[in-house]
């Protein structure tokens, strides 16, 4: 493992594979917690020093994502963020968005609102739980707006290639709005690729709710406007005497209207200064070891027997963190696994599938555990 267990409060309760749904926290974030606590009380001069950790966040998250601090900003969750597209890009009738059929609903949803504009929502389907790169150009015409996919999968557990997915969507004209939700964390991703990228950060960044990344590309898509505005939208005001003259910041934080949750992003810069001294190619290879491992496992284990079939890919360039199998059984295995101490993701939500995730925290004898407890599934 890279982080030992130690530093996790609940790990040494059973075998936790399930950082794609929720992960667990680290116990210094009480110290997060301590620290804001005392710099809210220092009065007048608390906002400067919230500022200065809110500052910190972006750099370190702008190192873990390989673009600017100033183009990023945080939100109240990945679902504000794409609703933050959807609303602040000009559309016409005719217009389209394209999106895969595996799609998390905050990534479907946004869209449907602006059929009363005009606009066509495109699916993808999927083959064989996988979305090629070919089908989603196929999909984009000369009128398509967006493309929404995720990085990685959250149903799937596929990983899109990043690089050859926005040379795809840009060759056509349109913008990539990734959610990084599934990625960050886990594996490398270099978000200037894209045109804007939304993550949550309860997950693979070891957070909390709250607050998620919010990554504007401003070099490839300075039409999007700030749908919503409030004092924290602007650099500068009239104030009383001129209450209307507003110039807003000229980064991302212009889409930011009020008081994000600071004691949210104190935990995130928390958890930061614990995963990005890792390093990205660490974790990532850390997180293939593991699902690797889990995958060659479970395909050679009777399936069929049990209803359950694979859905992620072998190759290694195609996953992440996350090995998803199929099932009708999903209440049933989750149950049964649980009472041997593993835990894994599939029964909120209804999805008909398990998804188990390996992370920083999580060695071979987590994944050992994990294949014995599937061997004697009844």
């Amino acid at each position: 493992m890279l982080l030992n267990k130690k530093l996790f409060t609940g790990l040494d309760q059973g075998v936790h594979l399930s950082a794609g749904g929720e992960a667990p926290m680290l116990n210094s974030h009480r110290d997060a917690f301590e620290q804001f606590m005392h710099d809210k009380a220092q009065g007048e001069r608390a906002r400067q020093l919230i500022a200065d950790t809110m500052q910190a966040t972006r750099e370190q998250c702008a190192s873990l994502l390989s673009v600017s601090a100033s183009d990023i900003t945080f939100v109240s969750s990945a679902s504000e963020g794409i609703n933050i597209v959807a609303y602040g890009l000009d559309w016409q009738p005719g217009d389209n968005v394209v999106i895969a059929d595996v799609e998390f609903g905050s990534g479907v949803f946004p869209w449907t609102l602006l059929k009363e504009k005009g606009v066509d929502v495109k699916i993808v389907r999927h083959k064989n739980w996988q979305i090629s790169l070919d089908d989603i150009e196929a999909h984009i015409d000369e009128r398509t707006k967006v493309v929404l996919m995720s990085h990685v999968s959250m149903f799937t557990g596929q990983r899109l290639p990043l690089k050859e997915l926005a040379e795809t969507v840009h060759r056509k004209g349109a913008a990539l709005v990734l959610d990084a939700t599934h990625a960050v964390g886990v594996v490398p991703v270099d978000a200037y690729h894209a045109d804007v990228v939304v993550s949550s950060c309860y997950k693979w960044l070891l957070a909390t709710h709250g607050t998620a990344i919010f990554y504007w590309n401003r070099k490839t898509l300075p039409e999007l406007k700030p749908p919503f505005l409030g004092w924290n939208s602007a650099a500068a005001s009239g104030g009383w005497k001129d209450p209307l003259n507003i110039t807003l910041h000229n980064d991302a934080n212009q889409f930011l209207p009020g008081n994000p949750s600071y004691l949210s992003i104190y935990i995130l810069n928390n958890a930061l200064k614990h995963l990005l001294p890792l390093g990205r190619d660490v974790v990532e290879q850390h997180a293939l070891n593991l699902t690797g491992k889990l995958h060659e496992g479970l395909s050679q284990l009777d399936l069929n027997t049990l209803g359950l079939s694979l859905m992620t890919a072998e190759a290694a360039e195609s996953r992440a963190g996350n090995i998803c199998v199929m099932s009708e059984r999903v209440d049933e295995i989750s149950a049964q696994l649980r009472q041997r101490g593993i835990l894994v993701w599939g029964t909120y939500g209804g999805d008909s599938r398990l998804r188990i995730s390996a992370h920083v925290y999580n060695d071979h004898n987590d994944i050992n555990a994990c294949l014995e407890a599937f061997a004697n599934l009844q």
